[in-house]
């Protein structure tokens, strides 16, 4: 409560009929001066910070209505002080976007790369050679692909939309494929790769699901061998059946 100079404390003038009054202004009212309005009636103004000197010590906790009164005759509104400029981030805005769209251009030339290297099914016995930054995309996928169910039940895959690659990957107990990259090599056992296009959930009639090695080589080589006649095989089996047999002179 703020006590006037004349030591009277102050008592409200607010009754029910200064409330309907200013209800019938807000009613007639157009927007700009509802506006107005309302600023002059609940005193919505900029903060007037005030300064001077207490006699008592109030504790901050204590209520308005139960602190002791403060005159207010000498205090005077505090002085305005000069606001900062805002600060310019621009070039740091830049220096971000440089750097969001380089990381980008390497992670699409890496994905170029490791979608050539893994257009065809593996061999089970092979080695590839990678760059860093293409292992590294290769490592996410993989890591994604193993992860999202278990390849000795069935095939597993996983894509980034944004490369448009997809890695699909089979168990093969006999496949050791070797990755050489500039810190060493990386050796996967059991595993046989194929990448398509991100949209392309089946990997194809070449893909993983298809089987291929020495057995096929082998079923292709019979399959081309020359068939036996019927006079082979009867010979085969008596020699001695179209011999003409020795007739003894009279």
């Amino acid at each position: 409560m703020i006590r006037e100079p004349t030591g009277r404390r102050a008592q409200t003038r607010h009754g029910r009929a200064a409330v309907l009054r200013l209800a019938s202004w807000f009613e007639q009212a157009d927007a700009d001066t509802a506006h107005r309005l309302y600023t002059a009636a609940f005193a919505l103004h900029p903060a007037r910070h005030l300064g001077g000197s207490v006699e008592e010590n109030v504790a901050a906790a204590s209520s308005w209505w139960d602190a002791p009164a403060v005159d207010t005759s000498t205090v005077r509104p505090a002085g305005h002080g000069t606001l900062a400029p805002a600060e310019n981030h621009s070039a740091q805005q830049a220096r971000l976007r440089d750097a969001a769209e380089a990381e980008a251009h390497w992670r699409r030339s890496a994905a170029d790369e490791v979608r050539s290297l893994l257009a065809g099914l593996t061999p089970r016995a092979g080695r590839l050679t990678m760059s860093r930054a293409a292992l590294g995309v290769f490592m996410e996928l993989l890591t994604r692909a193993l992860g999202s169910g278990d390849a000795t039940s069935g095939p597993v895959s996983a894509g980034d939309l944004e490369l448009d690659i997809r890695l699909h990957v089979r168990h093969d107990p006999g496949a050791v494929l070797t990755i050489g990259e500039d810190d060493g090599d990386l050796t996967l056992t059991g595993l046989r790769l194929r990448t398509t296009p991100y949209d392309r959930t089946d990997p194809g009639p070449d893909g993983p699901e298809e089987e291929d090695g020495p057995d096929r080589d082998d079923e292709e080589e019979q399959d081309t061998a020359p068939q036996a006649g019927a006079d082979d095989l009867r010979e085969a089996a008596d020699p001695a059946a179209d011999a003409v047999p020795d007739v003894p002179e009279s």
